[in-house]
Parts: structure tokens; sequence; C-alpha cells
């Protein structure tokens, strides 16, 4: 059907939309200011939903997609990349080994957000500065970004993956059919050190909980994630984890990304940051199986003395704060995470 295509390839910030024309959960008029546009409906793998062929926007629950049409996915998921946008239409886009990569083109997509900030930090030469916010160690230069186990060279555009995370999955998730470990961001320089970033946007930080899975799946309960990812590692990851110290609260990702960055360092200094927004995490609701508060007193519970400091919690907020405001090299960033939205309202409180 020739409406169900639209010829509009513009990234758009919550100052695009009028907010007195979402009073409905599921919004039967497009969202952006002064759009006359009735929207049609168009299928997807959950039903049917409105769509504006003038803006490229399909209508879910109090959030939208960027659409163009059918098979024009990598074209309509570009929109969500305004930096990077030409090596993301071959590393991101076109990666087979991204998690959920038909997810890049959804606001509330945190794989979009990580991309727009690092490789926004990567090409001013930011990364060194980003590696002492996140863990406090000065470095003498930039490191390698890797984001979910892509290198990301935004000078040469050398494509490669970091060989010690396929290595540590194919010892302990050999099984694993669908979302193996993949460490969101990771900065690494050769032979000394291997950050791993956690990164959150809306979504809060997944809960060990008992539940029965299928084969091929990772484990949830404790139990079982202490037997695969622990009983399976190196002696140094053995020393550094210890079992008594695990609490109740037991923050499997997090889990997951510390037996994994201490198996990759291979003995060499390592860091697991949480990364999180302030903003959207202060409505966030906690539940059995997802936590919005900061789990540093729980990961650090269970990791040796000489380790601790290891694991580390910030935020967004924080990292604007720090790294990009006053910096007029990275005027797009700024621009890009000031104009950000959730859910069509502003994303980041900056101020």
């Amino acid at each position: 059907m020739l409406l169900e295509v639209s010829e509009c390839f513009q990234h758009f910030g919550y100052e695009d939309f009028a907010l007195d024309r979402l009073e409905s959960q599921y919004p039967t008029v497009c969202p952006i200011k002064a759009c006359s546009t009735t929207p049609i409906g168009v299928s997807d793998s959950r039903g049917t939903r409105p769509f504006c062929p003038t803006h490229g926007l399909r209508l879910h629950s109090d959030t939208f997609v960027y659409w163009n049409g059918p098979g024009r996915n990598i074209e309509a998921r570009l929109r969500n990349f305004p930096i990077g946008h030409n090596l993301a239409s071959k590393v991101a886009i076109g990666s087979v080994a991204k998690a959920e990569s038909h997810r890049l083109g959804y606001e509330m997509s945190e794989d979009a957000l990580s991309w727009n900030v690092f490789v926004g930090l990567a090409e001013a030469g930011r990364l060194r500065k980003a590696v002492r916010f996140l863990t406090g160690c000065d470095i003498d230069t930039e490191p390698n970004l890797f984001l979910w186990g892509e290198l990301i060279d935004v000078r040469t555009g050398k494509r490669g993956r970091f060989q010690p995370l396929d290595t540590v999955r194919e010892r302990l998730e050999n099984d694993i059919k669908r979302f193996k470990t993949e460490p969101d961001v990771m900065l690494v320089l050769e032979g000394q050190l291997v950050v791993c970033i956690e990164a959150k946007f809306s979504s809060g930080n997944p809960l060990s909980h008992e539940e029965k899975v299928q084969e091929g799946q990772k484990p949830t309960g404790r139990a079982g994630l202490v037997r695969r990812y622990l009983d399976h590692a190196g002696a140094e990851t053995k020393r550094i984890i210890d079992r008594g110290g695990i609490s109740e609260m037991f923050h499997s990702q997090l889990f997951r990304n510390v037996v994994f960055a201490s198996e990759m360092a291979n003995g060499r200094d390592w860091h697991v940051v949480n990364l999180v927004s302030s903003t959207q995490w202060a409505i966030g609701r906690n539940s059995e199986r997802y936590s919005y508060d900061n789990p540093e007193r729980h990961v650090r519970s269970y990791l040796h003395p000489d380790r601790r400091q290891c694991f580390g919690f910030r935020t967004w907020e924080e990292l604007y704060n720090a790294l990009i405001k006053d910096d007029a090299c990275l005027g797009l960033l700024n621009a890009y995470l000031r104009s950000k939205s959730a859910h069509y309202r502003r994303a980041f409180d900056l101020e």
C-alpha cells in the first residue's frame, strides 16, 4: 500500500512533540506539533499500530518507533543515530551479532543512546576522560571503544570483534542460543584495562528470580547463575567473588558483567560500571524482577576488598555535567542529550 511509506528521515527531540496530542495512551493523531496528517493503521508482530506517513512514526503505547515502511528498516533505524550516522549504517545497523537489533529505531532504545553518547565522545577524543570519570583510573592514551563486542573505530572505520569476549562466551555460554552476555559498552586499553558498562535508560537492573527456563536459555535463579558462571570461571575470578557475600538482592546481569570483566581482563585491571538515568529511574518502580536503586552495596558485598572499587554506579546526567556540558567540541552531543525524548517528554534533567 503506497500510503505505508514515509520519506521523512528526520530525528525528533522532545520539543518537536505536542503533549496535548498525547492524552490517550494510544494516540490517534500524530504527536508532531501542527501535523495535520491522519495516522493510518499498519501491522506489526503484535497487531495494528497507528502510523504517520508524513513524519515516519509508528505509534506504540506512550512511545514511538521510527518507521519508513515495509523493507525500509535500515533507513528508519538510522534516524535514531544522529551521531556517527555513516559508521552506524555499517556497524550498528548491519551487525549480525547485535541482539535485538530490531529495537534500534525505538525511542527508548538504550543501545541507540549508548551509541550516540560514546561515539560522540570518541569522535572528539574524549574516551580517556570518560574512563577517568567512570572508574577514577588515569590512562595515558585513548582506549578502544567496543559496542556489543564490535570495534568502533571512528577514524579508520576498522572492523573487528573483541576476541576475549567471544572466548569467554564460548567457555561459559557455549550452549546458550539467545541473548548471550553482551556488555553494552567496553572501553579497552589493550594489555592494561577492560571497562564494561551496563547502560540503562528507562529500564531497571534485572534481579535473580526462580523461573523455569528452556534449554538454551541463561539461568535466572541465584544458584543457577553461580553454578554456570562462577563455578566455571578461572581462579582469579573465584578469588575475588565471595559466594557467601551474595545478598538476597542479586543483580543477575551485573553479576554476569563482573564475571566476564574479570575473565576478559585475565589478571589485569578491570571495572564494571552501571550507567543509568537519574531522571528516568526517579519514576521507575521496583519489582521482584527489576530494581531502580543504586546496586553498589549489593554488588560490592560479594567482591574481595581489593576489588570492591572495581564496581561503580554513575548516571548519564553526571556524565553530561562532567564531560559534555562545557566542552565546545561536543556541541552535537550536547544538543542530542538536551533534546532527547523519553515517552515524548524531556529525557534528562540537565539543569
